[in-house]
């Protein structure tokens, strides 16, 4: 058994950086949540955070579909992704961006995380396993719906100009500051952990980082 962390009165921020479209980013995210609660006090609930892989809409190359289907199976052998199939990246009707996910996920937050919780699992459940394109807007209407989102709401929230560009503002800020790919976690606004990790491994920096975070330098990537 690991040691106790030491006592903390505030919990400590977790904030993930990442992409619905991305199976490693589930992955990653399910990792982090158990590594969190299994070490338990210092750690406040994880938070989400937009960073799309695929910005502007463009046509795929045939090269750009494999190898996205191919992180796709690489990732369904994970326990964390049973049932994830690459067939999205695969069919004639391929996500061309991800910014219509996370426009979407943003204006849900607005009802609240539980309204943005929900979609996020349908949007996931919907293109990773079923291998339905989620950025139509038909297809985000329903899935909305189902994850109990008040449409009118969302509708407008989802269609005025500021809620996409918010979600643009996040990438860029984060970009920036140093952040090159998702999933990406930041901990405490100190330690930057690029890509996914495995269990294991998340257990022992969470832990780390909740031992010794009354001495540390300013942010610090881990490679």
């Amino acid at each position: 058994m690991p040691p106790r962390p030491l006592p903390i009165c505030q919990p400590i921020r977790l904030v993930l950086y990442e992409d619905p479209l991305s199976p490693w980013c589930l992955v990653a995210e399910r990792r982090i949540v158990a590594a969190a609660e299994a070490i338990g006090q210092p750690y406040g609930k994880l938070r989400r955070e937009p960073f799309p892989l695929r910005v502007e809409p463009a046509a795929m190359s045939r090269g750009e579909r494999r190898a996205l289907a191919a992180a796709a199976r690489r990732a369904s052998k994970e326990p964390e992704a049973r049932g994830v199939k690459p067939d999205l990246w695969l069919s004639t009707d391929p996500p061309l961006s991800s910014m219509p996910v996370l426009t979407a996920l943003f204006a849900a937050r607005l009802q609240g995380e539980a309204r943005e919780a929900a979609l996020l699992d349908a949007l996931r459940e919907a293109a990773l396993v079923r291998s339905v394109n989620v950025t139509r807007p038909d297809v985000l209407l329903e899935l909305a719906e189902r994850a109990g989102v008040h449409l009118g709401r969302f509708c407008s929230a989802l269609a005025a100009p500021a809620t996409e560009r918010r979600v643009r503002e996040t990438f860029e800020d984060q970009v920036a500051s140093g952040i090159g790919g998702a999933p990406a976690l930041v901990i405490g606004d100190e330690w930057l952990v690029a890509g996914a990790r495995g269990a294991e491994e998340y257990h022992s920096i969470l832990h780390r980082y909740a031992s010794e975070r009354l001495g540390l330098a300013p942010l610090r990537t881990l490679h």
